[in-house]
């Protein structure tokens, strides 16, 4: 045969076969069959996701489970510590448009109280779509004076107001170990701790410092709601919060 003849079919079926046999080990092995009970137990991909998943939100649960605990505990506490102090009395406070009066009959009471709660309520959604607006056309600054001032001024009147009444309290039980605090002094620490408390909220620093100051801004906001809102306002406006809080994260605009 010459070099310009096509190759023919024998010749062609020899060089397949010399080049099958030239790498033997070129050949895709096959799959090993494997019984339902071996596929059952070997974990897959999706398991594996679903598994992770499951950690992370049981890891999220308990760290927002452990400060609200801390929080409750917290707030007991100072309830009953400052509820001997104060003599049990409710000063009610000048945002309420109705004041609950011990001779009110129940429904009396309960409509006094929804139309409390929803005025706050009211409130807090103005105060929402304000600081929607004020994000979206980018006035940081506003936003972070306007919460700035807000965490101030919760840990320095009103955490003062709460430091105060259990200094006046240590300080009657008669206790020899409790120092003695002029109020000078009691202004310049709580200024102090008013003005590191904002810049630990919004400012880097230590994660625990921060669940510190988070914690301390709750119980005192809860003293607040217990000191200045009677009864019945109180947990209308709680339910009228958590339902306000269910609409904001659920709704979808």
């Amino acid at each position: 045969m010459r070099e310009d003849d096509p190759p023919s079919d024998d010749d062609t079926r020899s060089l397949l076969s010399s080049h099958v046999d030239a790498h033997p080990t070129d050949r895709p092995e096959p799959f090993p069959l494997q019984t339902p009970v071996q596929r059952a137990s070997d974990p897959t991909e999706f398991d594996l996701e679903i598994e992770e998943e499951l950690a992370y939100s049981a890891a999220h649960v308990t760290s927002v489970l452990k400060p609200v605990s801390i929080t409750m505990f917290l707030v007991v506490l100072i309830v009953k510590a400052t509820s001997e102090q104060l003599g049990g009395s409710v000063v009610q406070s000048p945002y309420l448009v109705y004041r609950e009066v011990d001779t009110d009959d129940t429904g009396t009471r309960a409509m006094k109280a929804l139309v409390n709660a929803l005025v706050i309520v009211g409130g807090v959604l103005c105060f929402t779509v304000a600081f929607f607006f004020l994000y979206k056309h980018r006035c940081t600054r506003i936003l972070y004076g306007w919460l700035g001032f807000s965490v101030g001024s919760l840990l320095g009147f009103s955490g003062g107001a709460l430091s105060y009444t259990l200094l006046v309290k240590a300080f009657n039980s008669g206790n020899a170990w409790f120092p003695a605090v002029d109020m000078y002094s009691f202004v310049f620490i709580q200024f102090n701790f008013a003005v590191m408390g904002v810049a630990v909220v919004f400012w880097r620093s230590p994660l625990l410092a921060k669940q510190v100051y988070l914690v301390i801004a709750s119980c005192i906001m809860a003293w607040v709601l217990s000191r200045f809102f009677p009864e019945w306002t109180m947990w209308a406006l709680l339910w009228g919060l958590a339902c306000y809080d269910i609409f904001a994260v659920l709704a979808p605009c």
